[in-house]
């Protein structure tokens, strides 16, 4: 559905739709490294600007999942309007 990549190019993030969860694949193998799940039917996604955090849009759950890049683990969901689809991250001034 949705797509982000590693400040270095050596990650790539998928997010799953139906399947729930977010792909971390490895660029260099070109093989799935981990799968997350987050909230449910999972749409856009974006990297924090610090590459530290992953942001999920989870349109059928109505929030949003925060997961940490380091430990590959969804950290919280946050509650939001009905169907979020898409996310952006914006770096501070």
């Amino acid at each position: 559905m949705g797509t982000a990549v590693s400040a270095d190019g050596k990650e790539l993030y998928v997010s799953t739709g139906r399947g729930n969860a977010l792909i971390i694949i490895d660029t260099q193998s070109n093989h799935i490294a981990t799968t997350i799940p987050v909230g449910n039917r999972v749409w856009g996604i974006a990297l924090d600007p610090s590459g530290t955090k992953i942001y999920t849009a989870n349109g059928a759950s109505n929030d949003v999942s925060v997961v940490d890049v380091k430990s590959r683990k969804e950290l919280r969901r946050i509650k939001v309007g009905d169907g979020p689809w898409g996310i952006a991250s914006v770096p501070k001034e």
